[in-house]
């Protein structure tokens, strides 16, 4: 909403995003980097097992899915010095991660590369824009395994690989936003890299194939893991109706309907288009919808639906070239929104509680629009869509 508009509502004491820490094989974990003028810019391993990755090029600390990223755009990366906790031999493993990617120009890009000289070892990338890539090269030589093509650019992907050599039936599992992205069957030889690093957005060999766009949250297990508990790694949870958080002095005049809708607090009252400089310039559906779509929100063409599906859904309306406003689906299954600076509210303009956006009473609001997901969060003000 540009302006002020209509109407007239527990806070959360969560201040993270909900996603359970599976800490059972977990060792590889980087989330953000530290800076210092002292030391080079590098991202703590918080497995425990303290293997540091070092930033090679200029600054990554940048906006990620959580709190701060990394931003590998330039062909930067990370580097960890080989070691036998990132080595699986003949063992199963999984690998995961955030990304987020402008540029699916480069036929692969590379988020992990844990190969030796000899070409032993793994490696996970994305390739030809929209697919997984896992390569598994063992003493008798290398094989590619590739997912369904499901990435799509400019939007947060959780992207993940479990690798199971261990028991019956032996497999390759991929997964894309929780969802099963294909399976196949591994090679069961030595995979160990005895002496490279393991790359983080690097490649061992060339520059062309580095990741060099949106990173975050590496995780690395020494074991597969099932789908059940990659589910557990990306789930953010989604909103429920708490409007106390919104409608706090210190937020209410500063975040709008697509703040709310977004459960993103910007205190800047924020605007489909503006972070990534394609704010729409007129009140027009298209106009508005594309904005968003900018933003990293996914349009989809119907009533949404819950079944395993970790994010949450809202609504696009429009008064036609005067303004826009967006609605929120909570937990409970109703509908809720925040008339630009006002307070948050479950009630449409005739005091209703809102149960379809598209039936509710609207005001000024003719102009339906459609239903999008995005990342939210079970936090209130903690979503993860790149908003301004």
């Amino acid at each position: 909403m540009l302006s002020a508009a209509l109407v007239v509502i527990a806070p959360v004491a969560t201040s993270e995003a909900v996603p359970n820490r599976v800490t059972n094989g977990l060792v590889g974990e980087w989330k953000s980097t530290i800076t210092s003028p002292f030391f080079p810019e590098r991202a703590l391993d918080t497995s425990g097992l303290g293997q540091t990755a070092t930033v090679v090029g200029s600054k990554v600390q940048s906006w990620g899915w959580w709190d701060n990223g990394m931003d590998l755009v330039g062909d930067r990366y990370l580097q960890v010095a080989n070691s036998p906790y990132l080595n699986f031999g003949t063992g199963s493993f999984t690998l995961t991660a955030w990304i987020r990617m402008s540029d699916t120009s480069r036929y692969n890009k590379t988020i992990i590369d844990n190969r030796g000289t000899d070409g032993r070892g793994y490696s996970f990338a994305v390739t030809e824009g929209n697919k997984l890539l896992l390569q598994l090269a063992d003493e008798t030589g290398w094989l590619n395994y590739t997912s369904s093509p499901y990435l799509v650019p400019n939007r947060w992907h959780h992207v993940a690989v479990s690798v199971n050599r261990t028991s019956w039936p032996v497999n390759i599992s991929f997964y894309v936003d929780g969802y099963d992205a294909g399976l196949a069957t591994p090679k069961m030889g030595n995979i160990n890299n005895t002496n490279n690093p393991f790359y983080i957005g690097g490649h061992k060999d060339s520059a062309w194939y580095r990741f060099s766009d949106r990173l975050d949250e590496v995780f690395v297990f020494n074991r597969a893991l099932p789908n059940y508990e990659i589910w557990n790694v990306l789930n953010p949870g989604r909103p429920y109706y708490t409007p106390s958080y919104w409608n706090d002095n210190s937020r209410q005049g500063q975040n709008n309907c697509y703040n709310y809708a977004n459960n993103k607090a910007t205190n800047t009252f924020a605007q489909p288009g503006r972070a990534t400089g394609a704010q729409a310039s007129y009140m027009d559906c298209a106009l508005v919808r594309q904005a968003a779509i900018n933003d990293g929100l996914e349009p989809i063409p119907d009533y949404p639906s819950s079944f395993l599906n970790f994010k949450t859904s809202a609504a696009l309306v429009v008064a036609p070239g005067y303004d826009y406003h967006w609605y929120r689906l909570d937990e409970n299954g109703t509908w809720s929104h925040k008339p630009g600076g006002t307070r948050a509210t479950n009630l449409d303009n005739a005091g209703q509680v809102i149960t379809d956006p598209r039936t509710a009473n609207r005001g000024p609001y003719t102009q339906f629009c459609g239903f999008f997901m995005l990342w939210s969060d079970i936090a209130e003000g903690y979503g993860h869509e790149f908003i301004n």
